[in-house]
């Protein structure tokens, strides 16, 4: 294991569901609200890599953040390649 469960949750809670569930990204949503970015798929996904991958401890490393709003519409990003 790489890194405890538990760990990661309290991450993902800190950074992402506790920022976006249930909100209207346009209007709650700080860094997305009143013009400042458009909240897209892809903006959303690096706006995701770069809360979550601070985060990780040595050696961990992000592989991928994929937004899906169906099986056939998504955005992934997987960092500056």
């Amino acid at each position: 294991m790489l890194i405890d469960l538990d760990a990661l949750d309290r991450i993902l809670e800190e950074e992402i569901r506790s920022r976006f569930d249930h909100r209207h990204i346009n209007y709650e949503v700080p860094e997305f609200a009143f013009g400042k970015r458009i909240p897209t798929a892809e903006a959303i996904a690096v706006y995701i890599w770069n809360r979550i991958a601070p985060r990780l401890p040595e050696p961990v490393r992000l592989y991928a953040v994929r937004i899906e709003e169906d099986p056939h519409l998504y955005a992934e990003y997987r960092g500056d390649e």
